[in-house]
């Protein structure tokens, strides 16, 4: 495994952890809260540029967009309609291919 490869899985593993113990036990701590969406808008990022292996597939690009998207969307000040819902239907989109392989 690749260096920036095992960045990239650290990276995300973390994103999955925090974004899941912020959900869980309720953390407003500021410092996490403007952490956790940088990781995963490098983690998108790092997997566009083709740090993972299996990247060429589009269930990983679309992950790619959804973590890139979702790691904006705290620092976005212009409200777009229906932002998160079309952002929640493209990750479900990129979990079904990856679990297909595609």
């Amino acid at each position: 495994m690749k260096h920036s490869e095992t960045i990239t899985i650290v990276l995300l593993g973390l994103w999955l952890i925090f974004s899941a113990l912020i959900s869980l036990l309720n953390i407003h701590i500021p410092v996490i809260l403007n952490l956790v969406p940088i990781m995963a808008l490098i983690s998108g990022i790092l997997i566009l540029l083709g740090t993972i292996k299996p990247n060429k597939t589009l269930g990983f690009l679309l992950l790619a967009c959804w973590l890139i998207l979702r790691g904006l969307s705290p620092f976005l000040y212009v409200r777009i309609p229906y932002f998160g819902f079309l952002v929640d239907i493209l990750g479900i989109i990129a979990g079904v291919l990856i679990l297909l392989k595609r």
